[in-house]
């Protein structure tokens, strides 16, 4: 019987009062996906690896990577002669 009172009940509210049961959601705020701002990359190949000199001493390797697009080259400091062959680099504003 309680049951029975529960789905007239239920039943009558969705039919008197569709409107408010299936209103919109509201963003109160700022959005924070349309205002992110999202960084661009390019691929960086490697061009080549030179010996880095500081004070005449050998002080690490210097890894030259070329951009795909045009651009300075990036230059990667590190102890040792294997470089990656290519990696994804932050792009530069053409101004």
């Amino acid at each position: 019987m309680r049951n029975n009172t529960i789905k007239i009940l239920l039943i009558l509210i969705f039919t008197l009062f569709p409107n408010v049961i299936f209103a919109k959601g509201k963003i109160y705020g700022k959005s924070q996906t349309i205002s992110k701002e999202y960084k661009k990359y390019e691929l960086c190949r490697l061009k080549k690896v030179e010996v880095n000199l500081k004070d005449g001493k050998k002080d690490g390797f210097k890894c030259i990577f070329k951009r795909q697009l045009k651009g300075k080259d990036v230059t990667v400091m590190q102890p040792t002669p294997q470089c990656m062959k290519s990696f994804k680099c932050k792009r530069v504003s053409q101004d």
